[in-house]
């Protein structure tokens, strides 16, 4: 990420910020800030890890799949690295992981994206189906968005399921990447396979799960809080929303709509302002630390090689490089 893009990036998160605690009143919301207990905003903070934990665990599956094996503390790394790309747009820059793989541990790009391809649909399966939990309370236009979700996972799914998916490869601006995308796509076909899909949504809906338990523990810290049926269906909602968005961690989006369906179920807007802050504090900001931290351990480990004989014995780790846009 280039310097000014970074400046860019700070500005709208303060911009956002300024903008959701004016929205709930600066005073009110402040207030509400300064007295949250400490123990609700540290059991958020668990529960956003158990979301790490749980995804970890779906992309140690998704690797071993594939056959790709790494190192233990690697792994870790490498993954919680990813996490501090949840700030890109629809967080299309966890092919960074991708690329540590291929410098650290020999895993050519082509064989391991798919990992990371795989694991944004079925986050969004899983956060649609939660979403869907509060179905009748929310407004048209959220369903209708899910109605899409689903629709675009489906044939991207169908796509990668097919062996004739690949045909669309021999699309002329594709040709001149075919082997690399058709590695690629032999790995997408493997990760889409129903037995594969089954526990990996269910993984995910467990992790996006623990988030909007944050959410509903937050709220209940606020002296505002609503069932967690409830809560948990508009956090989903929300972050869908804010996915669709593109902006850079979903920005704007996921806090609008948040506070709206908030407000929409009874709560009060100091209390929505400031419980939106809190929970993007507690899952988005948190992330964003965890990953520069896993970054700054993994720098010293830069190093270290592959002990999977498949690694070892690739004579083209470099293939797939170019089939992908780079993770900057």
């Amino acid at each position: 990420m280039t310097n000014w893009k970074l400046l860019l990036l700070i500005i709208l998160a303060v911009l956002v910020f300024v903008g959701v605690a004016g929205y709930g009143d600066f005073r009110e919301t402040f207030g509400n800030l300064s007295q949250f207990p400490i123990s609700s905003l540290l059991g958020a903070l668990g529960l956003a890890a158990l979301n790490y934990a749980l995804r970890y665990l779906r992309w140690s599956f998704y690797l071993r799949v594939l056959d790709i094996r790494v190192p233990l503390v690697l792994n870790c790394l490498v993954f919680l690295s990813g996490l501090a790309m949840s700030i890109t747009p629809g967080k299309a820059g966890e092919f960074l992981k991708s690329y540590l793989l291929r410098d650290r541990a020999s895993v050519p790009v082509a064989r391991s994206a798919p990992v990371v391809v795989m694991e944004r649909l079925t986050d969004v399966i899983s956060v649609v189906l939660l979403a869907a939990i509060g179905l009748a309370s929310l407004p048209l236009f959220l369903l209708l968005v899910l109605a899409a979700a689903l629709l675009l996972c489906g044939g991207a799914l169908v796509l990668f399921a097919s062996r004739r998916g690949s045909r669309i490869f021999d699309l002329p601006v594709l040709r001149r990447w075919r082997t690399d995308l058709q590695a690629s796509h032999d790995g997408l076909r493997r990760l889409a396979a129903p037995r594969v899909m089954a526990p990996a949504v269910l993984l995910g809906a467990g992790a996006w799960l623990s988030e909007g338990m944050a959410l509903w523990l937050i709220l209940r810290g606020l002296e505002a809080g609503i069932p967690i049926a409830q809560a948990v269906p508009i956090y989903a909602a929300a972050t869908l929303v804010g996915a669709v968005s593109a902006l850079p961690g979903g920005l704007i989006g996921t806090e609008g709509s948040m506070i709206a369906l908030l407000q929409q179920s009874g709560i009060s807007r100091a209390a929505a302002s400031s419980g939106t802050l809190l929970v993007r504090l507690a899952t988005l900001w948190f992330a964003v630390a965890v990953g520069l931290l896993a970054l700054l351990w993994l720098h010293h480990f830069k190093n270290m090689a592959a002990t999977s004989p498949d690694s070892a014995a690739s004579s083209d780790s470099e293939t797939g490089d170019t089939a992908l846009p780079s993770a900057r």
